[in-house]
């Protein structure tokens, strides 16, 4: 199984390749799934390079592009950084758009990616999300097994009324369907990836 390093200790390069082996481990059940690392292509208003473009077949056999923008930051990510995905998606034609980050998202940038249909994604430690469910911030750092998963979360979908979704490496319904269902109108996925060191 694979596992993954926390956020923290990876260089921006490798975070994009780590999305890109999540993003492989639930691509293999579609069709001609293919994942290439910053990717070079040409659109309506120039060229771009793409951290992460993901390819599949579904729905009989229709060809479906999606955009993955990487972003290892420290501070909330903005609407405005939302809105240059969406720009590069329109001019390149894509299908879908993923927005994956170390940091959560700005209200407005959640705004947004719900209006148009783009997934947010957030990339955090294993060790962060079991604290996350304490009560005290002085609690200590929980064992973590060694047969932990290396990922698990939730995902919030418009489709769902928002109502939270959980998945791991096991089951990930919840981005299976997102990459299947045709249109970019899906609605926002907010999610919490959590990393096994």
């Amino acid at each position: 199984m694979k596992k993954f390093k926390n956020a923290s200790d990876v260089t921006p390069e490798e975070y994009e390749l780590q999305v890109k082996a999540w993003l492989e481990s639930v691509g293999h059940e579609l069709e001609a799934f293919s994942a290439v690392h910053r990717e070079k292509l040409s659109g309506a208003d120039g060229e771009y390079e793409i951290d992460v473009v993901v390819r599949f077949k579904a729905l009989g056999g229709i060809s479906f592009k999606t955009l993955v923008e990487c972003k290892k930051h420290k501070n909330p990510i903005k609407r405005e950084l939302v809105q240059v995905l969406h720009q590069k998606q329109e001019s390149l034609g894509a299908s879908k758009a993923i927005f994956v980050s170390t940091s959560p998202f700005q209200d407005g940038a959640i705004e947004f990616a719900r209006a148009h249909g783009i997934a947010l994604v957030r990339l955090i430690s294993g060790v962060a999300m079991y604290i996350q469910g304490s009560k005290s911030s002085h609690a200590p750092v929980p064992h973590i097994p060694a047969d932990a998963d290396p990922y698990a979360g939730l995902m919030y979908s418009s489709g769902q009324g928002l109502a939270p979704e959980g998945f791991n490496s096991h089951k990930n319904f919840a981005l299976e369907r997102y990459l299947q269902v045709a249109g970019i109108q899906q609605g926002i996925c907010a999610t919490h990836l959590a990393s096994d060191a």
